[in-house]
């Protein structure tokens, strides 16, 4: 029997738990000084519930706090702070100092925050993963960043975009990974998490970076921290003029990745631009708002001759003339620049405008099969659309990484543009001019068919593969009306339309069938791994399957497939890292701590539960795309039925006919 064990903090717990402590503050003070707050309370219990993180003085220990209450708390709590950067230079050299308890607050609010703090434990034996605190202060960030406004931007990137830049370079054991406008810390973050989940063993990475902003600076660090990074290298200061990470002989430091979103459209004074070298191809006007491609060369020029940079721009550094098109025609013509990719607007936190993220290469220039080539990716659609900010779902994420790995051309989404190409358009690299993601128009009205009825031939071959998926041969839907149309059947247009589902159905249940196969292979692996810490490494092996077995049956094309596996994956996130980490039993205890009700279950059962659980997930969303799939052909079908169902000629006769019963009538009653 499984003993369901004490309840875990969990990322959602935790997370609202921080929330909380943040909603003592709020009207009180704008986002980024209770950012500052919560994060030194979240550093002092945390060092404090877990021995080993840093060197705790006694009176930066959380009891010390605790049992002082009734003094002077702000004070109390300063001290602590002093102590503990103090006590570990090393880790937090100047990361605590802007925060001032005594200043900012009042002894009954600071005296809520430790309450409220009292109620958490943040030992990794009350965690549900000893990531739990890190992740769940990267949720409070982001209500932090969209809070603050215009200005969250400045400290936080959404982690969706964060994940697909860092899952485009793919950084590798051992490398060097930097962002030089750091933020928060979340390209770093997450270069890490990647290489945690996705290799097995964990992660050895150098994480470097630099901000400009102090207050920011200092969330960084003790982000970092959080994560369980208190070695990496995060330096204070403006990367553009003063970058700070060097050799011992002076040159600038070379790094094996590059992630980061600098801010936009800023200013700058060239004659304050230490290394003026890094700025190869050009300078851009310092008093346009124009350094946009500044930042970019900045990290072209620290990059390792093999390494790879993901940087975030806004569009204008696409198609802006002057100065701005040779520095773009210096880096292309160099074959710095792999790929540029639109991922549509209102995505960033304070700004509506859209934005595309350039992958570069250092001076080897990508790898041979891609030389003389710029892969152009029009995401603008991969959004979903939320109250106050668009968002990107890991299977819009998945579509974009998948597009980039295969290097592949898919109509309205991706091209493979030769250089030749981009010389001939001057070097604009205005996506659209390169990708129209714009839905496809219908085709023209065929005028015959307009007058005289029936459906053109050419469009329903046109679609003819679409209803074949689906076993369903267009032909069947129709009367032949001579070599070149088609006539609806006598029951109707509509009437046919409603039939499609059925004629669907057998082949529906073939990939449902298909899909219960690959689900039999598959469940044998995860209960193989469960328990082990090797479960998550079978994501990619598992899609790649998936995509293999259903694949050929037409109905979902291979974006869909790996879209929905990735949705599920994320979703079913934390149920498979309690499955990898303490098996069957981890999962039911997580279920059982969220529904407040005891379950003790056999380990079969739990078993089957689990499997059940993770199959009907799947299962579902592939269904759910299935019908999308099937109302398509059901609206096409209708869609030739308001083009054609009625011609001209119909509509003439009828009105002949309802004249003559109105002449009929009007003589009936005696008005003629």
């Amino acid at each position: 029997m499984i003993e369901t064990r004490v309840n875990p903090w969990t990322v959602d717990r935790l997370a609202q738990e921080l929330l909380g402590a943040a909603a003592i503050l709020r009207g009180r003070m704008d986002a980024s000084q209770y950012r500052d707050v919560i994060s030194g309370l979240l550093v002092l219990k945390r060092v404090s519930d877990q021995p080993g993180i840093l060197r705790v003085p006694d009176s930066a220990h959380w009891s010390h706090i605790a049992e002082n209450e009734g003094k002077a708390l702000g004070h109390v709590l300063n001290e602590a702070l002093w102590e503990l950067e103090r006590s570990n230079p090393g880790v937090l050299n100047g990361a605590l100092e802007a925060l001032d308890f005594d200043r900012r607050m009042s002894r009954a609010e600071l005296k809520a925050l430790i309450h409220h703090f009292n109620r958490v434990s943040l030992n990794n034996d009350d965690l549900e993963f000893t990531d739990v605190v890190g992740r769940a202060y990267d949720r409070v960030l982001d209500e932090f960043a969209d809070s603050a406004g215009k200005r969250g931007g400045d400290f936080f990137t959404p982690r969706s975009v964060v994940r697909l830049m860092v899952r485009l370079v793919q950084p590798e054991e051992g490398q060097s990974v930097y962002d030089p406008f750091a933020g928060s810390g979340g390209m770093l973050v997450q270069a890490k998490e990647y290489l945690d989940e996705y290799h097995e063993g964990g992660a050895r990475l150098d994480l470097v970076g630099q901000e400009k902003n102090a207050g920011t600076w200092s969330t960084a660090r003790l982000n970092l921290l959080l994560h369980g990074t208190p070695n990496s290298s995060v330096l204070c200061g403006d990367s553009l003029t003063d970058p700070l990470h060097t050799l011992a002989d002076g040159q600038l430091r070379r790094f094996d990745r590059v992630l980061t979103n600098p801010p936009f459209s800023m200013n700058y004074e060239e004659q304050e631009v230490r290394y003026p070298e890094r700025m190869a191809y050009g300078w851009t006007p310092g008093h346009g708002k124009k350094a946009d491609l500044m930042n970019v060369q900045h990290v072209l020029a620290v990059l390792r001759p093999d390494g790879i940079g993901a940087v975030v721009t806004p569009h204008g550094v696409l198609f802006r003339g002057g100065t701005e098109k040779e520095i773009r025609k210096g880096i292309v013509e160099d074959q710095r620049l792999e790929a540029v990719i639109g991922i549509g607007p209102n995505v960033f936190h304070g700004t509506s405008i859209p934005a595309c993220i350039l992958v570069l290469r250092g001076t080897n220039g990508p790898p041979e099969g891609q030389r003389d080539q710029v892969l152009f990716i029009n995401a603008e659609r991969e959004v979903v659309t939320g109250r106050s900010q668009n968002r990107l779902e890991p299977q819009n994420v998945e579509k974009i990484v998948s597009v980039f790995r295969d290097w592949a051309d898919v109509p309205g989404f991706s091209r493979v543009v030769p250089l030749d190409e981009i010389a001939d358009n001057d070097f604009n690299l205005n996506i659209r001019r390169y990708v129209d993601a714009s839905p496809p128009s219908d085709p023209p009205l065929d005028v015959r068919a307009a007058l005289y009825g029936g459906v053109p031939r050419s469009e329903v071959a046109a679609e003819a593969e679409r209803f074949q998926a689906f076993g369903i041969d267009p032909r069947d839907l129709f009367r032949a009306d001579g070599p070149d149309y088609l006539e609806f059947l006598p029951d109707g247009c509509e009437a046919t339309a409603e039939r499609i589902p059925i004629l669907a159905a057998p082949r529906e249940q073939e990939f449902m069938d298909r899909f219960s196969a690959w689900w039999e292979g598959t469940a044998p692996h995860i209960s193989e791994l469960a328990g082990t810490t090797r479960l998550l490494i079978l994501r990619a092996p598992l899609m790649a399957s998936l995509r293999e077995q259903l694949l050929p049956m037409g109905i979902l094309d291979r974006y869909q497939l790996t879209g929905a596996f990735a949705a599920w994956w994320s979703y079913r996130h934390e149920d498979l890292r309690s499955l990898d980490d303490r098996g069957f039993a981890g999962v039911i205890d997580r279920w059982t701590a969220a529904d407040v009700r005891p379950r003790d279950l056999p380990d079969v059962a739990a078993r089957k539960q689990v499997l059940d659980v993770l199959r009907t997930d799947v299962l579902s969303r592939l269904d759910g795309l299935v019908t999308t799939q099937r109302q398509g052909l059901v609206d096409l079908y209708r869609s030739w039925g308001d083009r054609y169902e009625t011609s001209l000629v119909d509509l003439e006769r009828e009105s002949k006919a309802a004249a003559t019963r109105l002449d009929a009538r009007l003589r009936e009653l005696g008005y003629t």
